[in-house]
């Protein structure tokens, strides 16, 4: 197995882009993945961007017809020209690769056992997100994995729910970035009408209409004395229309947040949320990054009065994405 990592921080020129529909429920899953990760380690989340994925994508199939692992590409160039040429204006940009793991999971897994790697994985100056796979089991290594992290100049993105392709509750968790630059912010719902410009908030919570389809949070930043404008799209599932009843809030939707993690949250009758320790792990054999990582997420999702409740079962393992170095 291989991985190679790469930060560059540069402003280059390009144009040119295509789309990939048909990958995207999957690489929005990956990059739900990521964004749990990052999230842990008290990182934001990140927003899937096409054009980076077209260069990623690109680039891990010259990865597995070559078998071999760089960041410099046959024709001698690296990361910032490629995603330049897919149209990306980057401002920084970073570039994790890997070769040869199964998936998607043991690839992030891999970067993570790596310092360089896991640097720019974790890193909180990125805002958005670019995946690429190729797999060949004719080739050396069988598989490839490109990961592009990048941010633009004035670009805030918006994330919902970290950027899940798809919603089965009308209730979503919107992260925006740019807020803690900002003075004032106000956020709309499909075509509705804006709310009042309120105090920016990183986080907050709002409600989708109750019908199936694509539906679409907008936020306007005020940084300084411009306005910037971001959005961010869902699909909500028929699962929930065809049950739709009262809005009341559902707590259990915050485990998928916390379960990857083997942890979750629940919510008691006298309203304090108990929070279920990673891996059913003793309370003496919790370190500080579980602490953080929980302390990070009830922050993120605004749940007060949390409680840690102890374990009495038999320590367990972490089941992290592993990976291969």
């Amino acid at each position: 197995m291989a991985i190679a990592g790469m930060c560059l921080l540069m402003l280059p020129l390009a144009a040119g882009t295509s789309t990939f529909h048909a990958q995207l429920p999957q690489l929005h899953a990956w990059t739900v993945l990521v964004n749990r990760v990052r999230l842990w380690y008290g990182a934001p989340p990140l927003k899937l961007n096409v054009q980076l994925c077209e260069a990623a994508y690109a680039y891990a199939e010259e990865l597995v017809q070559n078998g071999r692992l760089s960041h410099v590409d046959a024709q001698g160039h690296r990361a910032d020209y490629r995603v330049s040429a897919a149209g990306y204006f980057y401002w920084r940009l970073g570039e994790n690769l890997a070769a040869g793991q199964p998936s998607w999971e043991r690839a992030v897994r891999a970067w993570l056992n790596s310092p360089s790697h896991r640097a720019n994985l974790l890193a909180h100056e990125y805002r958005e997100l670019g995946i690429g796979h190729s797999f060949n089991d004719d080739r050396r290594y069988r598989t490839a994995w490109t990961q592009l992290l990048g941010t633009r100049r004035h670009v805030y993105p918006v994330v919902i729910n970290l950027d899940a392709y798809a919603t089965d509750t009308p209730e979503v968790i919107v992260y925006v970035h740019g807020a803690r630059e900002a003075v004032a912010m106000r956020y709309r719902v499909d075509e509705g009408e804006w709310s009042e410009w309120i105090a920016p908030m990183e986080w907050f919570r709002c409600y989708l209409p109750a019908v199936e389809g694509w539906h679409t949070v907008s936020v306007q930043l005020q940084i300084g004395d411009r306005i910037f404008e971001s959005s961010d799209e869902i699909w909500l599932s028929r699962e929930f229309v065809e049950v739709a009843g009262g809005r009341e809030s559902n707590h259990e939707r915050c485990a998928p947040l916390l379960e990857g993690f083997g942890a979750s949250v629940e919510c008691t009758t006298c309203g304090e949320h108990i929070v279920h320790q990673p891996y059913h792990l003793p309370l003496h054999l919790l370190g500080a990054d579980d602490f953080k990582g929980i302390a990070h997420i009830l922050l993120a999702l605004h749940l007060a009065q949390a409680h840690l409740r102890a374990s009495v079962e038999t320590a367990a393992h972490r089941t992290l994405p592993h990976g291969d170095t």
